[in-house]
């Protein structure tokens, strides 16, 4: 029920008076509510239903709710209701439905305009600190990445549920936070609230509450809240929810705790199968054929030669499919026994196939051009196929909501366009059209500067950029040369220089010899080069150092780490001393991630080969929320490695995690160097980390 004082504390200033909304719909709103969605229709109509339950139901906050929830684009609202809600709120700036309409207008700018949502909704809750649905809207935000507070999110969550005890509402923001009190007398009330009821939402709820429940015992004492969920699944079993979906999801959860692998066969059962996206039998053919044949330090030419007369069975199975027919032509083109016609048929055909049927698979315009350039061949089809190359720009990024940090392009993400543009200032160069080389290298160059790397980028980032921008400045550097502008080319070539010395400065000593050179041929002497070459190459190291290699995407890193305390799954406690006086390989996963299912195999395979070194350790941080998943997760995979549940101390030194992800830590507990990403896997991987822990080992 609404809570309503009299109208002498309007505070006319804010315009907001003391008025609680109530905890959920009434019976008639939500009758109401159930009725226009099954009402159906287009966008229109269900815009038009909801209208009328809004105005049936003026005063009603999960009226207008329905009514808003209509113009979310991409999980925003729409700039027409945030301009619909303000010029309401101003309306009622000066009467009793004045906070309502700021609680409503506030929840429009969540995503869009967030700082401006936590001021509306803080003086919501200066006027009406009982406030629910203030209280509710400023959980889902401070519970978001980009404004995490446990602090403030705990206290919202604890006024809602003060005010609205009976509510299932907000439990789905609160399974990142690692306070145990917290969790554990949420879990009382939650249960409490399911307690008398069977319906979907309350259902659905459960996988939550063990969640809540697990949180405050370490792994080895799960026993008693396995017991409850034991009886959780019997009951809601017992209940025939053989048909009801929601019912089976829930059943799966709990399987999987429990490692009931009759009970997840029943589950499997009775959910309905996904239908595979189009081409995945082709990729399942394609990745299993992969690993039978690509093993480390197998002969290219000879995987090549094999996959060429591979792709003839594939094509005989999916002769419409534009990947088989992308497959067989790399395969071809990098085979030097098979004949150079029989790649350019390929091609052909790929770009036959693909036209007739794209179904937003890879393009094959730039691949073929560059092929028909390095080859020498078809110049004069290279520009139609540049051209379409270039017609397909990146796609439009997604409305970014403020909610999650901001992402940028990063110099290594795919930009279908810029490649075309790098390809096709060279290849324009090489079919002697000048002038279309020059408006690709006018538009490539400003689109390199979007990339330049932030400091703090990664050395393999920093390397990236220096090698695409270098090659820019060359293909500057050689259109200048057929011009006959030497002048305007040792000024392109100095560029490069300039960039390589900023960002990947080891290549200064080679490109100091190169320009030289072209000094020389410009100036008649080296005169005055010194001065006008200007880079100075990096000091050599004065005594050696202690290193860890960075081969592939290992990113070299200097982050000491904050104190740890945390018992793993056989009861011992780790702190940060047990990592110094020893090498660690310290891999981050989660039970949910498919990529580090398929690393962790080599991981243990790593463990075992360690585990009785004096030098080196492997330790796991695991990052689920459930950590009730873990131990049956372990103990099916038969893993031994120890594993530690980390989520809350992973997420104050990764905001924003990508896993699987794996750190070398030196003997004084000095991250050094990270991996992101697993990759195909191969036996070789586990020797592989060991040379890189033993690089990372005090120089004796």
């Amino acid at each position: 029920m609404s809570r309503c004082p009299p109208a002498l504390f309007v505070l006319v200033v804010a315009g907001l008076p003391l008025c609680g909304q109530p905890c959920d719909p009434s019976s008639d709103v939500k009758a109401a509510m159930d009725a226009a969605t099954r009402a159906g229709g287009n966008a229109e109509n269900r815009i038009a239903a909801a209208q009328k339950v809004r105005d049936q139901f003026p005063r009603d906050y999960f009226a207008h709710r329905f009514y808003q929830n209509q113009f979310v684009i991409q999980r925003l609202f729409s700039k027409f209701i945030q301009d619909k809600y303000r010029a309401v709120l101003e309306q009622h700036a000066d009467d009793d439905l004045g906070k309502l309409y700021g609680v409503l207008y506030a929840r429009t700018l969540v995503g869009t305009n967030t700082p401006e949502a936590i001021k509306i909704l803080d003086r919501v809750l200066e006027l009406d600190p009982a406030d629910p649905q203030a209280h509710l809207n400023l959980v889902e935000i401070y519970a978001a990445p980009a404004f995490r507070d446990d602090a403030k999110l705990i206290a919202n969550a604890d006024g809602y549920w003060k005010a609205c005890p009976s509510s299932l509402s907000g439990y789905t923001y609160i399974g990142r936070v690692t306070d145990p009190d917290f969790a554990a007398r949420n879990a009382v009330r939650l249960r409490t609230a399911l307690e008398s009821r069977t319906d979907d939402e309350a259902v659905s709820m459960y996988p939550i509450l063990w969640e809540l429940e697990f949180k405050p015992f370490p792994l080895m004492g799960q026993v008693p809240i396995l017991e409850r969920v034991r009886r959780d699944v019997e009951m809601l079993r017992a209940q025939d929810n053989a048909t009801r979906l929601t019912a089976v999801r829930t059943l799966a959860e709990g399987y999987k705790i429990l490692g009931d692998t009759e009970g997840a066969k029943w589950v499997r059962e009775r959910l309905p199968q996904p239908t595979p996206p189009a081409g995945m039998a082709f990729m399942e053919a394609s990745s299993k054929w992969s690993g039978e044949n690509r093993t480390a330090g197998s002969d290219y030419q000879n995987i090549s030669e094999k996959l060429a007369r591979q792709t003839e069975e594939w094509i005989r199975q999916w002769p419409d499919d534009p990947r088989v027919r992308q497959e067989r032509f790399q395969a071809l083109q990098s085979a030097d026994s098979v004949p150079l016609e029989e790649a350019l048929r390929a091609a052909e055909e790929w770009i036959q196939t693909y036209e007739r049927r794209p179904d937003g698979t890879p393009s094959p315009y730039l691949q073929v051009a560059n092929f028909y350039g390095r080859m020498r061949v078809r110049f004069d089809q290279i520009p139609g196929l540049l051209e379409k190359a270039l017609q397909e720009r990146a796609p439009e990024p997604p409305i970014i909501s403020d909610l999650v940090p901001a992402r940028t392009q990063t110099v290594t993400s795919y930009n279908p366009h810029l490649a075309a543009l790098e390809s096709a200032s060279r290849l324009y160069i090489q079919i002697k059209r000048y002038d279309r080389a020059r408006e690709m290298l006018a538009e490539l160059g400003p689109a390199l500067d979007k990339l330049r790397p932030a400091p703090g980028t990664s050395v393999n980032d920093k390397r990236t950029y220096a090698l695409r921008r270098s090659n820019y400045w060359n293909t500057m550097m050689r259109l200048a040369q057929i011009e006959g502008r030497k002048n305007d080319a040792l000024e392109h070539a100095l560029s490069g220089a300039r960039v390589n010395q900023e960002f990947d400065s080891a290549r200064t000593a080679s490109d100091r010899t190169r320009l030289l050179a072209m000094y020389k041929e410009v100036h008649g002497s080296d005169d005055g080069f010194n001065k006008w070459f200007g880079l100075t190459a990096p000091p050599a190291p004065t005594r050696p150092t202690a290193t860890v290699a960075t081969p592939g995407s290992w990113t070299t890193l200097d982050k000491p780490l904050p104190e740890i305390e945390i018992q793993d799954a056989a009861g011992k406690v780790w702190y940060l001393a047990d990592l110094k006086g020893k090498v660690t390989l310290i891999n981050l996963w989660a039970t949910w991630c498919g990529p580090c299912r398929n690393e962790l195999p080599y991981l243990q395979q790593l463990y075992d080969k360690v585990r009785e070194r004096k030098d080196l350790q492997v330790i796991t941080l695991n990052t689920d929320d459930n950590l009730g998943l873990i131990l049956p997760f372990m103990k099916e995979n038969k893993y031994t490695f120890p594993v530690l549940p980390a989520r809350g101390y992973v997420d104050g030194l990764v905001p924003e995690l990508s896993i699987p992800r794996n750190w070398i830590v030196d003997a004084g507990g000095v991250l050094r160097s990270e991996k992101i990403g697993f990759g195909t896997g191969d036996a070789a991987w586990v020797d592989d980390i060991i040379r890189l822990m033993e690089a990372a080992r005090p120089a004796r």
